[in-house]
């Protein structure tokens, strides 16, 4: 299904060998007055885009800078949110790959 005329079909691609990146699953629970309280700002609380930026904050809370946020799960119970967050961390942030090429 690759068009020709595509805009995509324009962008150049690597594959880069090795493991750059090593991922770790944080499973918060966290009281929903809580959870509710910090996302206050945002138009729909329970989106992906909430609760990432919940765990950014927490994250940045427990003095990490150096996680990536991936995709973030997010179940209800009664009394609480449960997030499963992916984090990327650099392996070896000496020999990160660049964007470009």
């Amino acid at each position: 299904m690759r068009e020709a005329n595509s805009p995509f079909a324009r962008v150049g691609e690597r594959e880069v060998a090795g493991e750059i990146f090593q991922v770790t699953h944080r499973l918060l629970r966290i009281p929903r007055e809580i959870y509710l309280e910090t996302v206050a700002q945002s138009e729909e609380p329970f989106s992906e885009a909430a609760a990432q930026d919940f765990v950014e904050q927490y994250l940045r809370w427990c003095g990490d800078r150096n996680g990536v946020i991936g995709m973030v799960r997010l179940d209800e119970e009664e009394d609480a949110v449960v997030l499963d967050a992916a984090v990327r961390y650099r392996i070896n942030p000496q020999d990160r790959p660049s964007c470009r090429t």
